[in-house]
């Protein structure tokens, strides 16, 4: 796969930012490529940025300590295994929760299953 012209490693993965997110609360993330600290419930914190067009995901620096926290770690996956829906359900979760601690430091963890729609609903 292609990531702006490059040859894409199995270990880039990122964080998508729903549009409704995107448009609820729009000055909730730093500005696209702003460097800001997400700590994770391991207590690393994972150097992160937004990116895309739109400012549509969050990634991390190197783009591969996502993963290794959230893919190894966390999820036990092999690399290059799929994470489905259904793995996701199985552990009881379906979305990430972002809190913003200040300006340049946000917490992440792990959502139950339909925390995300109720959020949704919330939002509309």
């Amino acid at each position: 796969m292609d990531a702006s012209g490059r040859k894409r490693n199995l270990g880039e993965v990122y964080i998508p930012i729903p549009a409704i997110i995107r448009k609820n609360f729009p000055d909730f993330f730093p500005h696209r490529d702003k460097i800001f600290n997400l700590h994770v419930p391991s207590n690393e914190i994972l150097s992160s940025r937004i990116c895309q067009d739109k400012n549509k995901a969050i990634m991390t620096y190197p783009n591969k300590a996502l993963s290794d926290w959230l893919l190894r770690k966390v999820l036990k996956l092999n690399e290059g295994e799929l994470l489905t829906y259904n793995k996701l359900k199985i552990l009881g979760i379906d979305s990430v929760r972002i809190t913003k601690i200040d300006k340049t430091n946000y917490k992440i963890d792990f959502s139950r299953i339909g925390s995300f729609n109720e959020f949704i609903e919330f939002c509309n």
